[in-house]
């Protein structure tokens, strides 16, 4: 049986969510996504597992990773969006810090307050 043998996440260009362009841009997001059901299970991944991979490794690389990323989602970038796309970063980069020194992750209650 062959093991697959994953390369470890130390950059954004590890990501499976991202890519570079004809020019060699990075581009931080996928680009002209269908967005299928288990594109759900797919972004948790990313984050839980990529980006957490690289916080461990270097946390203001992630932290722009969370940025970019955000801001790529949506396409916009006037400085509202970079804003809260920054500020959400700082969080989560800070919330990932938190986690792997033992902290218990969040789980939002239900939407009907259970």
């Amino acid at each position: 049986m062959n093991a697959v043998i994953k390369a470890p996440i130390v950059c954004r260009d590890d990501f499976t969510f991202t890519s570079r362009d004809d020019c060699g841009r990075m581009v931080n997001w996928p680009r002209n996504n269908p967005g299928v059901a288990a594109d759900w299970e797919k972004g948790i991944a990313f984050f839980d597992s990529e980006i957490a991979e690289l916080a461990a490794n270097d946390e203001t690389a992630a932290y722009e990773a969370i940025r970019f990323a955000i801001a790529g989602m949506g396409g916009r970038t006037t400085n509202l969006e970079l804003g809260f796309a920054d500020a959400v970063a700082r969080a989560a980069a800070l919330g990932l810090r938190v986690v792997r020194n033992g902290a218990e992750r969040f789980t939002p209650k239900d939407f009907d307050g259970e």
